[in-house]
C-alpha cells in the first residue's frame, strides 16, 4: 500500500529531524545527565517536527537500552511507538477530546502502571484546543504526576494556553525551517525515489512551503504525480497553481521604468491562467522588500531566499530607483495586498494599486523642501500668502487694515494699555488712530515678523506669526496675541521686541500687549462641542497659512483638531 512521502519519510532519529537542532540536542543532553521533566510543551508552526520529536522522545524514554539519547530503532518498545500502536504511548487529539470528561479519564487512568514501557507517556496534540475547565481539571495532574507518568504538549497557538499550564512544562520552541535545509531534504526525497528535478523546481516547491517539511513533502507528492519521474519549475508552477516568476519579475521591472501598461497585462495574463491574485500580491510585497534589501545594502548574500538568476535580476532592478523610492512603493503594495483580501472584486483592485506604483512621483529631496519651507515662511511672512498685505495670518482674515482701524469706533470693551516695559491689557475689540500711513503699517508689520523669524527662537517665531497689530503709530505697537500663554511668553521678550521694531519700523516704538478678543465675544451665548469643532475646522481649512502648507508640501487635509494646549487651530 502506497504511504506518502510526509509519512514515509518521518525522521526515526533525533539527528534525521532538520532545522530544529537547538531542541533535539536540548532533549539528548536531557536524557544523557538523568534530568528529564516531567512535563514538555513543543510549540511552533505546523509542519516543523513538534509531534515527530514527540514520539522520538517517548521512544528514547521507553527504548530497552534506555532511557537513551540514541534509541535503538530495533527493540518492541521502538518498533510499537513508530507504527503507533504502542499501549504506554498515548496520542490525543485535543481537537477532539476538548471535555473535562476527557480529562478526568485521563487523571483516572494515569494511576495505573505502564503494561510493558518504563514510563507511560501522553502526546496531546493540538493541546490549545482543550476548554477551560480541561485546563483546570489537568493542573494538579500535571503539576504533581506519578513518576511512571511523562506529558507532551503540542501546539501552534501557545498564547492560548494558560500561564498556570505553561508554567508547569519545560518549553520548546520549533521554528520555521530555511529554505537551504528545505531543498537539501528535498533532493535526497527525490533522488531515493528516482525522481529527476532541477534546483527552480526544489526551490519553487520550498519556496510555497513557507518553512514546513511537512508541507514541502506533501507538494512534492503532488508535483511527481503531476510531473512524473522528471520536475521541471513550469511542472510545479502548472501543479500547484503558482504564477510564474517570470510575470513578477516583468510586473516590478515596469513599476520601476513608471510604464503601467505591462502591468495590466500581466494582471490580465494571472487572471486568464487562474492564479490566484492574493498569492500574487504576496508575492509582490515579498519582491518589492528584496528590491529595498538590495538598494540599501548592495549585498546578494543577503538574499538567501532566492535561486541564483533572481538574485541576479533583483540586484540589477534594484539600481533602477534609490532605496527611498523603494520603501513608498512597498508600503503602497502593502495596503494594497490588504485591499485584495477584502474586496469582492480583487483583479480590479490588484490593477490599481500596480498603476499607482507604477505612476508614482519621486519624493522631492529633503533640501528642496526646506527650500519650499522657508519660501512659505517668508509669503506668509509678506501678507499671508496671497492675503491682502494688511492680513496677519489665520486670526487676520477678514481683520480690518491700518486704515479702517483708524476710523473704527471705539471699543465696547474698554483696553488697558501697557507702560514701556509691556504691562498685559485683556479683552480688545478695537484701537485708537494710527499716525502713520497704512502702506508703511503693513510693511513696518512683515519686516517686524520676518525679523522675529529670523532671530531663530522658535516660541517667539510662532507667537508674533499667530498675532496681529490692534494698531501702529509712530510712538507704539500694539499687538493682539491669541492667549495668555502667548502674552506670557512675549513679555519676557519685551527688550527682544522693541529692538525689533526699532529695525522694522525704522524708529524706536513703545510695546504694548493685550489678549485680542473679537467684539461681543464675552456676550456670545455658549455653543456646543459640535459646532464648535466645525467652526475650527472650517477656519483652518480657510487659513492662508494651512493652504501654503498643503500647496507647498502637496498634501492634503485628513483631519483637523483643536491644538493641546489653548489657542486656536
Amino acid at each position: 500500500m502506497y504511504q506518502v512521502l510526509a509519512r514515509k519519510w518521518r525522521p526515526q532519529r533525533f539527528e534525521d529531524v532538520a532545522g530544529q537542532e537547538h531542541v533535539t540536542t536540548t532533549l539528548r543532553n536531557a536524557i544523557a545527565q538523568q534530568r528529564i521533566a516531567h512535563a514538555f510543551l513543543f510549540s511552533g508552526p505546523r509542519g516543523v517536527g513538534k509531534t515527530t520529536v514527540a514520539r522520538l522522545l517517548a521512544k528514547a524514554l521507553n527504548c530497552a537500552a534506555g532511557p537513551t539519547a540514541e534509541p535503538c530503532g530495533k527493540c518492541a518498545s521502538c518498533l510499537e511507538i513508530a507504527a503507533g500502536s504502542a499501549l504506554d504511548v498515548v496520542e490525543i487529539d485535543g481537537a477532539s477530546n476538548t471535555g473535562v470528561e476527557n480529562i478526568r479519564d485521563l487523571n483516572e487512568n494515569v494511576r495505573y502502571r505502564p503494561a510493558s514501557a518504563r514510563f507511560k507517556i501522553y502526546i496531546i496534540d493540538e493541546v490549545h484546543m482543550l476548554s477551560t475547565a480541561a485546563f483546570n481539571a489537568l493542573l494538579k495532574t500535571l503539576e504533581e504526576p506519578p513518576e511512571h507518568v511523562k506529558f507532551i504538549f503540542a501546539t501552534t497557538e501557545v498564547h492560548k494556553l494558560p500561564q498556570t499550564v505553561v508554567s508547569r512544562c519545560q518549553r520548546y520552541e520549533f521554528k520555521r525551517i530555511a529554505i537551504p535545509e528545505l531543498i537539501a531534504r528535498l533532493k535526497r526525497i527525490v533522488a531515493d525515489e528516482g525522481i529527476a528535478a532541477d534546483d527552480p523546481a526544489l526551490f519553487a516547491i520550498a519556496r510555497e512551503a513557507d518553512g514546513s517539511m511537512r508541507d514541502a513533502q506533501s507538494l512534492l507528492d503532488q508535483v511527481i504525480v503531476f510531473g512524473g519521474k522528471a520536475l521541471t519549475e513550469a511542472d510545479v508552477q502548472s501543479a500547484l497553481g503558482v504564477a510564474d516568476r517570470t510575470i513578477l519579475h516583468r510586473v516590478t521591472d515596469a513599476i520601476l521604468r513608471r510604464d503601467p501598461a505591462p502591468c495590466l497585462r500581466a494582471v490580465e495574463e494571472l487572471y486568464r491562467y487562474g492564479y490566484e491574485v492574493p498569492r500574487f500580491c504576496r508575492d509582490l510585497v515579498q519582491q518589492v522588500r528584496n528590491l529595498t534589501v538590495a538598494a540599501l545594502f548592495g549585498d546578494a548574500t543577503m538574499l538567501a531566499d532566492l535561486p541564483d538568476h533572481e538574485v541576479q535580476e533583483t540586484m540589477r532592478q534594484a539600481k533602477v530607483r534609490p532605496a527611498d523610492d523603494l520603501q513608498r512603493l512597498f508600503r503602497v503594495a502593502q495596503v494594497g495586498t490588504e485591499e485584495v483580501r477584502r474586496s469582492a472584486l480583487p483583479k480590479l483592485v490588484l490593477e490599481m494599486t500596480l498603476v499607482k506604483m507604477a505612476t508614482m512621483p519621486d519624493a522631492a529631496p529633503v533640501e528642496d523642501l526646506l527650500v519650499r519651507l522657508e519660501e512659505m515662511e517668508r509669503r506668509l511672512a509678506g501678507g499671508g500668502g496671497g492675503e491682502p498685505s494688511g492680513g496677519r495670518g489665520p486670526e487676520a482674515r477678514g481683520a480690518p487694515t491700518a486704515g479702517a482701524r483708524a476710523s473704527a469706533a471705539a471699543p465696547s470693551h474698554p483696553m488697558t494699555t501697557a507702560s514701556a516695559v509691556g504691562t498685559v491689557a485683556h479683552d480688545v475689540a478695537a484701537s485708537r488712530p494710527s499716525a502713520v500711513s497704512p502702506a508703511s503699517c503693513a510693511d513696518g508689520w512683515a519686516n517686524f515678523v520676518a525679523a522675529a523669524r529670523a532671530k531663530g527662537s522658535l516660541r517667539l517665531s510662532q507667537f508674533v506669526a499667530g498675532s496681529r497689530v490692534l494698531e501702529e503709530s509712530a510712538e507704539r505697537l500694539h499687538i493682539g496675541v491669541a492667549n495668555e500663554l502667548a502674552v506670557e511668553t512675549l513679555r519676557a521678550e519685551m527688550a527682544m521686541l522693541a529692538e525689533l521694531a526699532t529695525a522694522a519700523y525704522g524708529g524706536p516704538r513703545r510695546i504694548e500687549l493685550s489678549v485680542a478678543r473679537a467684539e461681543g465675544a464675552a456676550a456670545a451665548a455658549p455653543v456646543s462641542a459640535a459646532t464648535r469643532t466645525r467652526e475650527l475646522a472650517e477656519r483652518a481649512r480657510s487659513s492662508p497659512t494651512v493652504r501654503s502648507a498643503v500647496e507647498v508640501l502637496g498634501g492634503e487635509i485628513t483631519d483637523v483638531r483643536p491644538r493641546s494646549r489653548g489657542g486656536e487651530p
